[in-house]
């Protein structure tokens, strides 16, 4: 009896934990397992983590996001995080960082090769899109901002580094925040 007890606990627990969640992520869609899409009146954005849903044992975590604005917006660098589920927030890379470490992303970009996501096809902006060129690899223009409007659609990979060198399993926060406009979208890891 006492078995039961505990185990209708642990559901009524978790179900609850469950619509927290739902409740804290609002103007989200799942598009997939590991593709997630937030809209409100200003903000639109879709992220992608396929590859990093089940391989995040390593120190990077690569989502790929495209988003588009209703108002011209320059979304800098510090305006996009990750919060893990305790609260900690790890702000997007540097280049600077992110170049020290070129080889072990080399392998990490090599191996989302086969799991990548086309996040541009949830848009129907007639412009075009845009790189957001946050990082270069080898070389090319790395820019510290982007700029996004109703018309353009800035694309690119987002990389996190942990602070600990792995990232634990659990559901964490991007959140992409400048002027007003703010989308939280959920990143689950198993």
């Amino acid at each position: 009896m006492t078995r039961c007890l505990i185990a209708a606990g642990l559901v009524l627990a978790t179900a609850t934990v469950v619509a927290q969640e739902d409740g804290y992520f609002p103007n989200t869609k799942r598009q997939g397992k590991a593709v997630v899409e937030y809209r409100d009146a200003e903000i639109h954005v879709v992220a992608a983590y396929v590859y990093s849903q089940q391989h995040h044992d390593s120190r990077w975590l690569l989502i790929e996001a495209a988003m588009s604005t209703t108002r011209n917006m320059t979304i800098d660098r510090q305006d996009i995080r990750l919060v893990a589920p305790g609260g900690r927030s790890v702000t997007l890379s540097s280049q600077e960082r992110f170049a020290e470490d070129a080889g072990r992303l080399k392998v990490l970009l090599q191996n989302a090769s086969v799991t990548r996501h086309n996040v541009l096809s949830y848009f129907n902006q007639r412009r075009g899109s845009e790189r957001m060129r946050l990082f270069a690899l080898n070389s090319g223009p790395v820019l510290t901002n982007f700029v996004t409007d109703v018309h353009h659609v800035a694309v690119g990979d987002l990389f996190f580094e942990s602070p600990t060198g792995r990232w634990e399993a659990g559901v964490y926060s991007l959140i992409i925040e400048n002027d007003g406009a703010r989308a939280v979208l959920p990143i689950e890891l198993q």
